[in-house]
């Protein structure tokens, strides 16, 4: 383990080399920030994250989550007044451009997380004479917060509401695009990586090309294929790593739950890979094994577990642990580092208690690996959720924001050499 952790520090010491945003390979580096990350006051607030934390010099654009859909007018509206502008979450985080003349700072909608699940998307573009409105709000609300645009976070695959059809949704983005232009805002979609339902649902062609010529980008969550769930209707719990970077070999043909194919699906349907953001976490999803593997040498995913994991000490959030939670996990509490040789995997973790806790995270070795491999395919750059997760504190000996500073010097073609992980497609 010292070794390993040797190792790591001697990689990330190559990687601090960076003082301004380059990025001369012309990538993006998308990076989320979440308001509520500024709530977390538990082990002595050492999760506690807000605006003052972020280094803009690590990052293209910065997407601050969320506002909302106002529930009577169905325009955009302020999710959290106490942190986004008593405690100037907002101003603090555009100020952050003094520091990073290149940043581009954007507000991210979230119609996952609100307008679906209240109907509110579904109100706003079941009839087109909502549409009209909400795109003002919306152009008031940029330049009265001095954002450089819109992220609309919609989940759209998932919430196919009735009577809402995908005609309605491109008019959207493109009123939003016509507004847009007229000031020079930026506008992305932040999707799943499973495009199935937008090539084809209730009968209707979703023409993704055309997406091309009105969002200046897409981030894809490659990062969610497989999630801890106590539905009973899926069967025994199995953990497995939540973001493959590829097939593993027993996979079947049909199988394809891994960020190469997502990236492969949406391509064919016509997106341009210069557009596509790739999803890469710097969080961990957990699992409770069953108590039959407990005792087990083997801990290669997929693996038979019983539920999701327990909540970390720090974020507090069940069955999800921050990049800096396993670290230390595996740091000072016992846990057992797991790697898979061909790299289409990030590592997992094993607790050292019974019944054991199993997670897959992505390393900033494996990172790496993917900041190649969107070099590779001529993405236009990576996606990070949340830079919240990320070892900002340097809890755990390897730098400040290690993952995301992996990612910075490998896109910006700052030489990593091959001690670390070099990726050959």
């Amino acid at each position: 383990m010292k070794l390993l952790i040797n190792s790591l520090i001697k990689i990330l010491t190559l990687l601090q080399l960076s003082s301004l945003p380059i990025i001369l390979h012309g990538k993006r580096i998308v990076c989320t920030f979440p308001n509520w990350a500024v709530y977390r006051t538990t082990s002595g607030g050492a999760g506690h994250y807000t605006v003052d934390n972020i280094d803009p010099k690590l990052c293209t654009h910065l997407l601050y989550q969320f506002a909302n859909i106002d529930k009577s007018s169905l325009n955009i509206s302020i999710s959290d007044h106490a942190a986004d502008i008593d405690k100037k979450g907002y101003k603090k985080s555009v100020a952050l451009k003094t520091q990073n003349p290149q940043l581009k700072v954007m507000i991210v909608v979230g119609f996952a997380n609100d307008g679906i699940e209240n109907g509110h998307y579904e109100q706003l573009t079941a009839n087109e004479s909502n549409i009209v409105p909400f795109v003002s709000s919306v152009m008031d609300f940029l330049q009265l917060h001095n954002f450089d645009g819109l992220d609309l976070d919609i989940r759209y695959e998932d919430h196919l509401p009735n009577g809402v059809v995908k005609t309605s949704f491109v008019h959207l983005l493109t009123e939003l695009k016509k507004a847009f232009n007229t000031k020079g805002y930026i506008l992305c979609l932040t999707l799943s990586e499973d495009s199935s339902d937008y090539s084809q649902s209730n009968g209707e062609k979703f023409d993704v090309s055309g997406l091309n010529e009105i969002v200046d980008f897409i981030n894809l969550e490659t990062y969610f294929y497989h999630v801890p769930s106590w539905d009973p209707t899926v069967g025994a719990s199995v953990a497995d790593h939540h973001s493959p970077l590829r097939k593993r070999h027993f996979e079947m043909e049909n199988e394809n739950l891994n960020a190469e194919y997502s990236v492969t699906y949406w391509t064919n349907l016509g997106l341009l890979a210069s557009k596509i953001n790739l999803g890469i976490p710097l969080f961990g999803l957990s699992w409770t094994l069953a108590r039959s593997q407990s005792s087990s040498n083997s801990f290669v995913p997929p693996i038979s577990a019983v539920g999701v994991g327990p909540a970390g000490d720090i974020t507090g959030a069940n069955n999800t642990m921050a990049f800096y939670e396993i670290c230390s996990a595996i740091r000072n509490n016992g846990w057992k580092v797991f790697s898979d040789p061909d790299k289409k995997i990030g590592p997992y973790a094993v607790s050292p208690t019974d019944p054991k806790t199993w997670v897959g995270y992505d390393d900033p070795a494996m990172a790496i690996v993917k900041s190649q491999f969107i070099l590779s395919k001529g993405l236009g750059g990576a996606f990070l959720w949340d830079i919240s997760y990320d070892d900002f504190r340097d809890s755990c000996g390897l730098g400040v924001n290690p993952i995301t500073t992996a990612i910075y010097n490998t896109l910006n073609g700052i030489n990593t050499t091959c001690e670390c992980i070099c990726y050959n497609d």
